[in-house]
This record gives structure tokens, sequence and C-alpha cells, in this order.
């Protein structure tokens, strides 16, 4: 058995990925599910793993809407596929698709492959997380985002122009200058 590491990136922002490890014996189902945690991602979406050549063209698709693989059909079972069953090379690349009306698409690609001789109860696991995960799905991440905290603190009120008054200091007038002056 191997433990196989991908680095998951998202297509549409090169600063948010994921490296995941996973062991070959373990489905693409697994992987699956690794996946939506690492993204936030719904637990109920569907979607594909595809193979893919050197030029990131599609081959075959690992679905997970198909229960059973069988002979000659146009796409294989997540969770009847082991990932370790499709990797013709060492740095093997796949697409996840998200079946989704966003439709996000995701780019996996191995960055390690060695040899794996302990027990695999912790895997799939996640060992790096860069950049915001896709919010389309109403989903907070579990910090908050300072630029959205910036945005809430300056949010208009009704028909309101510019920025509002919040956190600005008072305007202090020449009367009152003169008798903190003289106080000192």
């Amino acid at each position: 058995m191997s433990l196989l590491k991908f680095t998951i990136s998202w297509d549409e922002d090169n600063a948010t990925f994921r490296d995941v490890e996973v062991l070959t014996n373990q489905s693409f189902h697994d992987l699956h599910t690794c996946i939506k945690t690492a993204f936030q991602f719904p637990d109920t979406m569907e979607a594909s793993f595809f193979m893919t050549d050197n030029f990131i063209h599609k081959g075959r698709e690992i679905s997970s809407t198909v229960e059973k693989n069988l002979r000659d059909a146009p796409a294989l079972s997540m969770r009847k596929t082991p990932i370790g069953a499709l990797m013709n090379d060492p740095h093997q690349q796949f697409i996840y698709e998200c079946v989704h009306p966003k439709n996000w698409t995701l780019h996996l690609e191995v960055i390690s492959l060695k040899e794996f001789l302990m027990d695999s109860d912790h895997f799939p696991r996640v060992t790096k997380s860069e950049g915001i995960s896709p919010s389309q799905f109403g989903v907070l991440g579990k910090e908050k985002d300072a630029v959205m905290e910036t945005l809430e603190i300056y949010d208009l009120a009704g028909d309101a122009e510019g920025y509002g008054d919040e956190g600005e200091d008072e305007v202090i007038n020449d009367e009152d200058m003169g008798n903190f002056t003289e106080d000192l």
C-alpha cells in the first residue's frame, strides 16, 4: 500500500488549494468526501473525477452517482474504484467537477508517492490549506475574513450616502481646546 499526496487547486483562484494525503487502497468516494469537507461544500453535493493526460484532456469518468462498475460503462463508481487502480503515472492528474449550478472545477495532481506501512484509520486527511473556500453555498469559514469585517463596519443604512459615522471621534471646537489647555 502506498500513500499519495495530492495538491487540489481551485481553477478560479490559484491561491486557493488543499494538500490531501490518501492511501492507494482507499476509494475515490473517500477522497470526494475529504474534498467536500476541505472546501466546505455541502455533504449532499455530487461530483465526478476525470482522469487526464499531460495536456489536461478529460479521460475516463469516476462518478458519485454510479453505483456499480460495469464493463464498457461510460463512468466508474467512486465507491467501488480504489484510487490506486487508476494510477498510471507518478504525476497523475485528475479533474474534479462539482454537480452544482456554479459548476466549480478543481484540479488534482499527485505531488508525492511513498510506501506506507502503518495503520490507515486517519486517512484521507488535509495536510495544508491555503486560500478561502468558494462561498457560493452560504457556508462561512471558521475564521471571519478581515475584508468582510471592514465591509460590515461601513455598511450603509437606508438611503445614506458615503460611509457612516461609526468609529469617528467627536469634533473638538476651539472653546473645548481652550478649557483643556487651562486644566494642564
